[in-house]
């Protein structure tokens, strides 16, 4: 169907982005492309031999009016073939009935809720066409921003490029936020870690963020802890060990241990102070939720604060091994006022050596 893009724009904000019966929230792919895991579903069929057609004239309908918002209704695909499959069962008055009633529902969340914009950046293999999340969002999902080129230019040239379509997709980002005030910007990150901390400090501290992690053994998008799970105190250890040196290496060690030969060699040798956060016993998924990840971004900032006050160093050298949506709240952190360039390093395990210096923000 050809909808203008004021109309599209007008019926998904209607609609909340959700599914107009199981309000199953529907998140756009790639915003050029305008696709969506929701239908626009005609409530008055288009085609003469369509569900619901005979009631065009009924309804005050013409042939040019079926297109147009005010015929169509978002479903999730499953109620979209239910309603056509089931005419009997919903004439014309009851989906007339349920998008009134939806729209009503929309505007009321969105006045106790307010709006966000979904950011997919993902750029670790291929692109997904949906996001299933663990339900948690009470806000509602307006629009969508999607980077989704897979990355695998690991040259100094390759991570400049990259660095610059960052750049780039942060302006798409704004532009989209521009439409819709006092949006929250929610972050999908499943990419190389030097881009998401770039990306972490092109969005600042000051733009309204919700950051999810990807749980992978439930297979599912989190943010917060379920309420009937119990919740840990993160175990969360900082050293520090003074040098006669310019450069302070920050490591971060979440995910799994990062070996000193490692940094070494990425070093070249070099002396260099050295900031070690980390937890005992890191693994894969150790940190999921809001609370540990907030948890670990302070320390990191008032750690590095700290030391700016208490000892000489012009340069930071960060080598990561955490979840990925932590590393975009790492760079959240990054003032450029506040803090000196910090050199981020991709890990790749089959590379010698095993960090490799991508780039510097």
């Amino acid at each position: 169907m050809d909808l203008s893009n004021a109309e599209n724009y007008y019926l998904w904000v209607n609609s909340g982005g959700m599914c107009a019966i199981c309000k199953r929230k529907l998140i756009l792919d790639d915003v050029g492309k305008k696709i969506n895991i929701g239908e626009r579903a005609h409530i008055i069929a288009k085609g003469k031999r369509g569900p619901r057609r005979e009631h065009m004239e009924e309804y005050g309908l013409t042939e040019d009016r079926l297109d147009t918002p005010e015929n169509l209704i978002l479903l999730c695909e499953t109620h979209h073939k239910i309603i056509d499959q089931n005419p009997e069962q919903y004439p014309p008055h009851e989906l007339f009935r349920i998008k009134k009633e939806h729209e009503q529902f929309v505007q009321k969340r969105l006045e106790l809720y307010g709006n966000s914009i979904v950011v997919i950046h993902k750029r670790k293999g291929g692109p997904i066409d949906h996001i299933s999340i663990a339900d948690q969002i009470n806000c509602l999902l307006m629009d969508a921003v999607s980077l989704q080129e897979e990355f695998n230019d690991f040259s100094k040239e390759g991570w400049q490029e990259a660095k610059k379509r960052n750049e780039e997709f942060y302006t798409e980002v704004m532009k989209v936020k521009q439409k819709y005030d006092g949006a929250t910007i929610t972050v999908f990150p499943l990419s190389p870690i030097p881009l998401l901390v770039h990306f972490g400090k092109l969005i600042s501290d000051t733009v309204p963020v919700e950051i999810y992690q990807y749980d992978r053994s439930k297979q599912v998008w989190v943010r917060n802890a379920p309420r009937d799970q119990e919740v840990k105190e993160l175990e969360l250890e900082v050293s520090f060990s003074p040098n006669e040196s310019d450069i302070l290496v920050v490591t971060i060690e979440i995910t799994s241990k990062i070996r000193p030969s490692d940094v070494v060699t990425a070093l070249e040798n070099k002396p260099y102070k050295h900031l070690n956060i980390y937890i005992p016993e890191p693994k894969i998924d150790a940190v999921l939720f809001h609370h540990d990840v907030k948890k670990i971004k302070e320390t990191f900032q008032n750690e590095i604060l700290r030391l700016r006050q208490e000892h000489d160093f012009n340069e930071i050298h960060l080598f990561y091994a955490g979840p990925a949506g932590l590393a975009v709240e790492l760079g959240r952190c990054i003032n450029e006022t506040m803090f000196p360039y910090v050199h981020l390093y991709h890990f790749n395990e089959r590379e010698t050596p095993r960090y490799q210096y991508a780039f510097t923000i």
